[in-house]
């Protein structure tokens, strides 16, 4: 029962470790500079960071004196009489240390269990001459220099002689009884780890400024829960400890490195995930750019065709809407109405920007703007299924439309919404190649085109609820090219999530 509560309890603090950094990541990408318009010039004190250093030396040098005088009066025969436990768990200690993990704003080292082991199974001697050897090592791979050097020694020093003595305490008052002492252990574990990051960090702030407290939040709390899974990871070994001896060491710290594997494989994943969300975004940006670059293209040979699919692009969105549609076909409906008419491009001037009535072969090459249009956006990832309600919507539900003579629920609901968005702004245009109705005439003329030409249900629900109390204006923001493209970009992601199918709707 006690085991099966431990990995229940791991589960949740690995989950809630990968939670936090998530959380600290995102914090990270949404914390930007605030620019000040004046430079501030920092206050120079004359001689405070001479005082500060020298301090500092004093007050770690003091501290390594006092650990390491502490370690040899402390040190007795028996604490090192033990070769097999004493080298096993100061491999441990050392070895961790090559496990350890990095983030972005932390590190994860393996060697507190060893440490901690140490503290609770050999005494304060062994104990602290291990921190000291774990934190010479951690210098030489990070060649760590100066006072940081002194402050990771003097702190290794210290703790795992006062945490060793704390245990000891403990155990003369009777807590090494049924279990007591993996108690013990947990708590002292928890101690122990504070008492690291406040000397680590206090010297850090103490010397380059900062907040202790704002530390402790970005880097000390995301990294806790690991800490606290470990703790109980080095409690259930003193328990095996006591009941079968040296051997379940070896095994816990098999445990260990296992663990510290499989989550350098979740933080190398979690860092990789960043890095393609963070090109994921700059891509984003490129397609917003590319977007209105082609419209504003468009727009140079022809001045409505801007304004033309912003407003396609309103109404199609509000309609999907209005259908219930999801929020990727919103999306899709509202991009496929920015592009329907890129096709376009490739007319001649006389029949783009003509007004009389066209030959067959010229109605021929307009017909083919659709598929061109298509053809073009299916070059770009993401845009499939875009490009699919642009090679449609055109088509009929009666069957009569083009490219392909689809009809009815052959035609994808989104080629659909964006035929009532095109045909209406058509009709109540100005600047269209028809006389412009009205809104109450518009209304009536797709009433008499539903079930025929376009979707009835659809031209119901385009118009009790899109447009109820809509009043158009060609020149106001329903019509604006910006406004739309802002919308592109409130709604970016969307196009890239899966359709998730389920069961149809009346």
């Amino acid at each position: 029962m006690i085991v099966w509560l431990a990995v229940a309890l791991w589960v949740v603090i690995v989950v809630w470790s990968l939670a936090l950094m998530r959380v600290a990541s995102t914090n990270d990408r949404d914390r930007r500079p605030r620019p000040s318009p004046v430079p501030a010039r920092p206050r120079i004190v004359p001689g405070l960071g001479g005082n500060r250093q020298r301090n500092a030396w004093i007050a770690q040098g003091a501290i390594l004196a006092a650990s390491v005088a502490a370690i040899v009066l402390l040190s007795r025969a028996d604490q090192w009489d033990q070769f097999d436990l004493v080298g096993l768990i100061g491999v441990l200690v050392v070895g961790s240390d090559f496990l350890t993990l990095r983030a972005k704003r932390f590190r994860i080292s393996g060697s507190f269990l060893g440490l901690v082991l140490a503290m609770a199974l050999l005494g304060p001697a062994p104990a602290g001459a291990m921190g000291i050897a774990c934190a010479s090592v951690d210098a030489v791979r990070g060649r760590t220099r100066g006072i940081y050097l002194l402050n990771n020694l003097a702190t290794y020093a210290f703790f795992p002689v006062v945490g060793a003595l704390v245990l000891s305490a403990l155990a003369d008052l009777g807590m090494a009884n049924d279990g007591g002492a993996a108690i013990a252990v947990f708590a002292v574990f928890v101690g122990a780890n504070l008492l690291n990051f406040g000397m680590i960090a206090g010297n850090t702030v103490y010397l380059r400024g900062g907040s202790l407290r704002e530390m402790f939040l970005t880097v000390f709390m995301p990294v806790f829960p690991w800490e606290l899974a470990t703790a109980s990871l080095t409690a259930m070994a003193v328990f095996g400890f006591e009941l079968y001896g040296a051997g379940v060491i070896g095994l816990f710290a098999l445990a260990l490195a296992v663990c510290q594997l499989l989550l350098r494989s979740l933080l190398r994943g979690h860092e990789h995930g960043e890095e393609v969300l963070r090109r994921k975004d700059q891509l984003d940006v490129r397609h917003e750019g590319m977007v209105g670059l082609l419209l504003e293209t468009l727009a140079l040979r022809d001045p409505s065709a801007a304004r033309h699919a912003a407003a396609v692009a309103h109404y199609s969105r509000q309609l999907a809407r209005a259908a219930g549609l999801s929020e990727h076909e919103q999306a899709v409906a509202h991009t496929a109405g920015l592009l329907h008419d890129i096709g376009k491009e490739a007319l001649p001037d006389h029949i783009l920007l003509g007004r009389s009535e066209l030959h067959a072969a010229e109605r021929r090459l307009v017909e083919r703007h659709p598929a061109d249009g298509a053809r073009l956006l299916l070059r770009v990832e993401g845009l499939g299924e875009v490009a699919h309600a642009v090679l449609a919507h055109h088509e009929r539900i009666d069957g009569h439309g083009y490219p392909d003579g689809l009809a009815g629920e052959d035609i994808p609901i989104t080629a659909r919404i964006l035929a009532i968005a095109e045909v209406y702004d058509v009709l109540t245009a100005p600047d269209s190649y028809k006389i412009p109705l009205t809104a109450v005439e518009a209304e009536d003329e797709l009433r008499r085109v539903a079930g025929s030409q376009l979707d009835g249900r659809l031209v119901w629900l385009f118009v009790t609820q899109v447009l109820r109390g809509t009043v158009v204006d060609t020149a106001g923001r329903m019509a604006d090219l910006e406004t739309e493209l802002q919308v592109q970009r409130r709604m970016r992601g969307m196009l890239d999530q899966p359709l998730v199918l389920g069961p149809p709707t009346a």
